[in-house]
This record gives structure tokens, sequence and C-alpha cells, in this order.
């Protein structure tokens, strides 16, 4: 396979995953890219690539000394691209930094228990997974891999519970990650809890012989298990459950495999938890945006059609805020509305979305409340904004004041459907609250009037 050669000034701004690095690493790749030495910049370089294994971006391959001079070698586990740094003598010229853009057969991850190589065809088809558009799909992708490769019998994949009550688990995928795995869980609560508290693989070759398992099963068990941690970035996002009714089932290369493949899924969950987080943020005001807003509304909906329970709905609009942008200019009225964005995060209930709807609007979704709750809620939001000196960082009018009218619907007392209850928060009660003299809340009622 042809080596793509970069000098290390190239590696460090084409290569290296720049934008995952922590402070320090920050600071080793500023000494790596101002080195005026080669010689000095790969040795930075090497320390550099060291910080990103401990940040779970990188893995060291393999560190052999010949010919005076030691060459390292390291995975991107993102991209499976192989790199290798030689560092020489002072005596000795610098060797161009060798690339590798596809996967080939490196040793085993560190994770698995003994040095084994990975073939490339499975390399291959773990990467085939990143391809994929969406992540329930992928993580099925290389769950079906494990079956045909590994010849599991049952495979899960189990996303941490920590994880699924964070704010990135509200975004759109993970629900259907979490209800992707196959099957019941494998392992007992107390194992799958210390693979997810020490980040460390357990296997079990033999579960009718395994004291830990026997103890905490909830019927008998047999066969052998592997249960790997999900870890990307020493973060454990949930766990990788395999087994097979034979004892002693997985060989180290099937370990390795297996501890491989569950990284690849932890970084694949990360990336995508990532993305969504970028997608669904606006910009100016760095709560969620209208796009997210819309999608969140329909599962409350169905979630609401499901349970049987109520939401309500509540879209606020800045009285008057025309006048900031045409007075002060637009960075003024951004600042006035982060600054509004904030007050409506601070004062919705720790249940409840927030989301930019547009221009000056912004909605509130709460779900399971009573008129009574949304409207106490809204009342909040109307005194806090009233009280606020708006910031606009101008020298003429240094602060700035500012009222919300707000209008509100439930689902499914007022509207049956996702527009529906749009365009009664929207259209009819918040037109009523603007109508009646702004600065209030109006929630509309059976008689499509509004009322307070």
């Amino acid at each position: 396979m042809k080596r793509t050669k970069a000098t290390t000034h190239e590696l460090l701004e084409r290569v290296l995953p720049v934008a995952s690095l922590d402070q320090e690493g920050l600071r080793l790749w500023r000494q790596a890219a101002s080195s005026k030495d080669e010689t000095a910049a790969v040795v930075a370089s090497v320390a550099l690539l060291d910080r990103l294994c401990d940040l779970g971006r990188m893995r060291m391959l393999s560190k052999v000394e010949a010919d005076g001079r030691v060459e390292v070698r390291y995975r991107d586990l993102s991209r499976l691209d192989v790199i290798t740094l030689a560092v020489p003598r002072a005596d000795r010229p610098h060797p161009p930094v060798n690339v590798l853009p596809e996967p080939r057969a490196p040793e085993a991850p560190a994770s698995s228990p003994h040095d084994a190589r990975l073939p490339r065809r499975l390399l291959e088809a773990v990467a085939a997974s990143s391809r994929r558009i969406d992540l329930a799909g992928a993580l099925n992708h290389l769950v079906d891999l494990l079956r045909e490769t590994l010849g599991c019998e049952r495979v899960s994949i189990r996303i941490s519970r920590a994880v699924g009550e964070a704010q990135p688990a509200t975004l759109t995928e993970l629900d259907d990650v979490l209800n992707a795995a196959s099957g019941s869980p494998l392992a007992p609560d107390e194992i799958r809890r210390q693979v997810e508290e020490s980040g460390e693989l357990v296997y079990a070759p033999d579960l009718a012989a395994d004291a830990a398992f026997s103890r905490h099963a909830r019927g008998p068990v047999r066969g052998s298990a592997v249960i790997a941690p999900l870890k990307a970035e020493a973060y454990v996002y949930g766990v990788l459950e395999l087994w097979r009714s034979a004892p002693r089932g997985f060989d180290t290369e099937a370990l390795a495999a297996a501890g491989f493949i569950a990284e690849f899924a932890a970084g694949l969950i990360k990336r995508r938890l990532e993305v969504e987080e970028l997608v669904f943020i606006d910009q100016t005001t760095q709560i969620h945006n209208r796009r997210y807003f819309e999608e969140q509304l329909e599962r409350e909906i169905e979630r609401c059609r499901r349970t049987n329970n109520s939401m309500a709905l509540l879209i606020a609009d800045l009285d008057d805020f025309k006048r900031v942008n045409d007075t002060l200019g637009h960075a003024a009225g951004d600042s006035v509305l982060r600054q509004a964005a904030r007050i409506l995060s601070d004062n919705a209930r720790q249940v409840d979305i927030v989301a930019r709807y547009g221009g000056e609007e912004f909605s509130v979704i709460l779900p399971d409340v009573t008129r009574e709750t949304a409207g106490a809620v809204a009342r909040r939001i109307i005194w806090t904004v009233a009280q606020h000196r708006f910031m606009t960082g101008s020298e003429s009018h240094p602060t700035w004041d500012l009222t919300v009218s707000i209008g509100g619907a439930l689902y499914p007392i007022d509207a049956q459907t996702k527009a529906a209850l749009i365009d009664k928060a929207d259209r009819v009660a918040l037109y009523a609250a603007k109508r009646a003299g702004k600065n209030r809340v109006v929630f509309w009622d059976d008689s499509g009037t509004g009322c307070t």
C-alpha cells in the first residue's frame, strides 16, 4: 500500500484532530508548531500524540528502536489512519512522517488483553459503519458485524443511564439508539456498572463458573460473555455485550475485535452528539433552534398520545424589539436576544425545552403540565424580563428596557395536531396578548378568543 508522506508541520496542520485537544494538548501543539528545529518538532509531536492517546482519540500501536532511531506508530480512532513518526538521533537527518490513509492490520488496541492483530477486512467493515447517516443504523451495522465475524448469538449495545439523563440525550437520534439494543440485558446491572465505572473490558469465559455473574444473574447462566465499555476520550457512553452459548467462546483475536469495535462505536456516539448539538443550536442565542423545536414538539405530542398526558406550548415575543436594532444596530440586538434567551432558560423548568422560534420570538415546550402550571412559568418569565436591564454595549444607550408578550395553548386540550397547537399559541393567543397591550400572557380557550 502506498504511503502518503508529510512533514511534521503538515501533520500538525492537516492530519491531527486538533479540535479534540484540551488545554494541555493545545500547549503541546503550539510547542510543536513553533519549533524551528525539525527534530524538536518531531519530539514535541510525539508528546502531542501521546496526549491524544490519553484523550481517547489516538491509539499507540508500536514503539520500536532500530537503526539509531525510535519509530512510533499510532492509529487515529476516528478515521482509522495510521501515523508513523521516526524520532532520530540529533546527528541524523529527520525522515518524513508517514500517514497511511487506509486502514491496515495494526496491533490490537490497548483495551484488548493480548497483542493480537486485527484483519484488514474487519477494519474496513468497521470503518464502513461511519458512512451510515443515522446513528442507530451505524450501530446496528456493528452489531451485525459482530454476529457474523465472531459468531455471537447475542449482541447488545446499552447506552449508559447517565448519558440518557444528560442534556445531549434529548437530541434526535438517542431515543432510537436506546431502543435499538437487541434482546434483554445480558450482563447484570452490577457488572455493567463495574465496566462503566472502570472503563475496562470484562471477559467471563465460563459463566456457569463465574461467581460474579452467578451471584447477580436473574436466572441460570451458561456460555461465555464479553462486556466492553463504549469509551471515548475517557468518557464511557455505555457497554457492548456479547454472548456465545459455548464456554471459552472468545479467543484473543475476538477480544481484540470486541474492544476495538466498542471503542469505535463510542466514537460514533460521541461525534454524532457533537454534530447534532451544532445542528440544533442557534448560533446567536446559544439555545436550541427552530429545527430542534419542531422535532421535539412532534416527539412530545407523540409521547402525550401514548401516556394520555397534556403538554403546553408557549410562544414568547419581545415587545418592540425592532427599535433596538433600528436605534443601536444588530450587534446590540443580538446581545439583547442572548440575554432574553438566558432569562427564558433560567425561568423555565428543568424538563422544559426552550428554543429560538425565529427573529425575536422564542418557544417553550412544557411536558406534563396543567394550564395553571404553564401560566405560572409564563408569568415568571414576563416579570423577570420586565425587571431586567438589558445591556446593549452602546455608549449612547448602555441599557434598554423591554417587555415580552406570551401566547400559550395546550395539547390535546386546545389542539389535536402540531400545526393547530402552534397556530393557536402563536397566531391567536400571542396576537391577543399584543392587542391587549403587550407585557402579558394569553392562553387560547375553547371560544377561540383567548383568555389570560
